[in-house]
């Protein structure tokens, strides 16, 4: 990898201001500066680290085998809530489905998102035990194609961010292993297709970690650039590029404009789930749900 440059920032927007942007979609007056080249970037008030980018490092036959491997799992889903912008006038992220029969539903219903997961996931009410994702479940083949590019990725974290890495992959090591994507500190990947994900954190992940991006492309387009509203910074994110970037601020995509009709943009965020430290070996968790009582509170 080649020097980077070192870039100090001082922010652009208050915490006020940031804060109204969330649910918001983005575009190119939200950002100063558009970093393309190998960069640090960092708050000069505090000295965080906001975000490492590096521009062709990921080796090119592992980004080619990874997008075909993972390019189907990307489905319509009404899972993401701020990510995918608000709902209506009032600006809600969700709302309750509407039956068939004009009665409202217990669904909470949010705007569409080309998004699917691989891996592993925790909990959750409507299904109470640790699992494998159903991509894993039915693709197994494809999830092993795409693991080189999870585990290069586990790599340079470790190698960027050394101290956000080993506290990640402490947990990642005491969490039982079946619900951990093998000698990294990942438990899950996010996979987007064509989607400009609205200002949000992300959440449900390991606090103490960082966040990483990988923009997997096919045909011609332009934006679709990751934006971090407080500092105006926004990283070009091209086929074997990596950005480690701090998830926990706000962050959202530009526009995707298609010049190929049939262009793509493949995008994939890997981290550890924090609930999964506790979950048990795959055998306990199927035991555990089978013994739950319907309103019986989650143990994470």
């Amino acid at each position: 990898m080649s020097n980077p440059k070192i870039i100090k920032l001082k922010p652009c927007l208050s915490d006020e201001q940031v804060n109204k942007l969330k649910g918001a979609l983005l575009s190119e007056k939200d950002y100063r500066t558009l970093i393309t080249y190998d960069a640090d970037v960092y708050c000069e008030e505090t000295g965080n680290c906001i975000a490492k980018f590096r521009k062709k490092t990921i080796p090119s036959n592992i980004a080619s085998k990874a997008f075909e491997s993972l390019k189907a799992v990307s489905i319509a889903s009404h899972n993401r809530a701020v990510s995918s912008g608000g709902i209506g006038k009032d600006g809600n992220f969700s709302r309750q489905a509407v039956k068939k029969d004009g009665t409202k539903s217990n669904t909470q219903m949010k705007n569409k998102a080309a998004s699917g997961i691989i891996g592993y996931f925790d909990r959750t009410p409507r299904t109470p035990y640790c699992r494998q994702t159903a991509f894993n479940e039915k693709q197994f083949k494809k999830f092993k194609e795409a693991y080189p590019i999870i585990k290069y990725v586990d790599t340079v974290y470790s190698d960027l961010m050394p101290e956000h890495y080993k506290l990640q992959r402490d947990e990642a090591d005491k969490t039982s292993q079946e619900f951990v994507i093998k000698n990294t500190a990942f438990t899950t990947v996010t996979v987007n297709k064509n989607w400009q994900t609205a200002v949000h954190k992300d959440n449900g992940d390991f606090e103490n970690g960082f966040g990483n991006l990988v923009a997997l492309r096919k045909g011609k387009y332009v934006g679709g650039y990751f934006v971090v509203p407080k500092w105006g910074i926004a990283f070009d994110v091209q086929n074997c590029d990596l950005l480690l970037v701090d998830v926990h601020q706000w962050h959202g995509n530009t526009p995707i404009q298609k010049i190929d009709a049939d262009a793509v943009r493949v995008s994939l965020v890997m981290y550890y789930r924090k609930n999964m430290i506790s979950c048990g070996t795959s055998e306990e968790e199927v035991s555990m749900a089978k013994r739950r009582v319907l309103g019986d509170k989650l143990n994470n």
